[in-house]
C-alpha cells in the first residue's frame, strides 16, 4: 500500500469517526441560535475556511472545540475540518439522495466556472471520488479550487438549512 491509499484509508475512518460529530452539532447549534437565514451556513463554511472561528456559538465551548479539531485536522492531514464536515454529511443521505447532491454539487460547480445554466457533461465530480474512496483527491479539490468550494458549501447549505427549517 503506498502513502496516498494509506492516507485515504485513514481518512476514510475519520469520516465515521463520532468525535467529529461535534462539529455538526455546534454548526446546528449555531444556526438555532442566531435563527440562520438560508445562506448564512455558507458564510460560517467560508469562515471557517478563513480560521475565523468567531461565527461559531462559544456556548457549551462549540467555537473552541471546532478551533481545537481544525488545527489537529490541518496539522494531521493537511486539511480542514469543514472539509470533513461536509463530505460526511452530505455523504450521510440515502443513495439516491446521495445521486441528487452530488448532481447538484456539479450543476452549481459549472455554473460558479462558466457562467452556464446547462447540466454539465460529468456529474461525477463529486460522487465518483467518494465512490472510489480518494477523499485526499476530493478534499484538496474542495479546497483548492473555488468553484468547487462554494458549490460543495452552498448544497450543504441547502440541505442543513431545511434541516434547520424542519427542526424549528
Amino acid at each position: 500500500m503506498n502513502n496516498e491509499q494509506i492516507k485515504d484509508l485513514k481518512l476514510e475512518r475519520e469520516l465515521s469517526n463520532p468525535v467529529y460529530d461535534i462539529v455538526n452539532e455546534g454548526i446546528t447549534y449555531t444556526m438555532k441560535k442566531y435563527l440562520y437565514e438560508e445562506y448564512d451556513l455558507v458564510k460560517l463554511v467560508i469562515m471557517i475556511y478563513e480560521k475565523d472561528y468567531s461565527y461559531i456559538s462559544n456556548d457549551n465551548d462549540y467555537r473552541e472545540q471546532i478551533k481545537l479539531m481544525d488545527e489537529y485536522f490541518i496539522k494531521e492531514y493537511n486539511h480542514s475540518i469543514i472539509t470533513l464536515e461536509m463530505i460526511k454529511y452530505l455523504t450521510s443521505v440515502e443513495e439516491e439522495k446521495f445521486n441528487d447532491l452530488s448532481q447538484k454539487i456539479a450543476y452549481a460547480e459549472n455554473l460558479f466556472r462558466t457562467n452556464d445554466k446547462k447540466m454539465p457533461k460529468d456529474l461525477s465530480i463529486f460522487s465518483k471520488p467518494i465512490k472510489t474512496k480518494k477523499y485526499d483527491d476530493l478534499m484538496y479539490f474542495i479546497e483548492k479550487n473555488v468553484t468547487m468550494k462554494y458549490a460543495v458549501a452552498f448544497v450543504y447549505n441547502h440541505i442543513k438549512y431545511e434541516e434547520y427549517l424542519n427542526l424549528t
